[in-house]
């Protein structure tokens, strides 16, 4: 947004759009794995919040990022992207 790039905001809106998107409800379990993973990886708290999500899912899912902090996260599958 800061940049003015059209086509970064269009990818995300994509992104965002796809139909097998996975969103997580925050529930008081979310939030409780979160704290522990934050205080044990030392995540930020969105990012710990992320993983936990991410980890209520299930092995079959996979955590598309650009930070590989959390690849030290166990039960997270990453996919890397740069």
């Amino acid at each position: 947004m800061r940049s003015s790039d059209a086509q970064a905001l269009n990818d995300y809106r994509a992104f965002f759009a796809q139909r097998d998107l996975v969103r997580v409800e925050l529930t008081p379990t979310v939030v409780e794995l979160a704290t522990a993973i934050r205080a044990r990886h030392g995540l930020k708290t969105p990012d710990a919040l992320q993983a936990a999500c991410c980890l209520q899912l299930g092995l079959e899912h996979v955590f598309t990022t650009g930070d590989a902090a959390f690849v030290k996260v166990a039960g997270v599958k990453v996919r890397l992207v740069r």
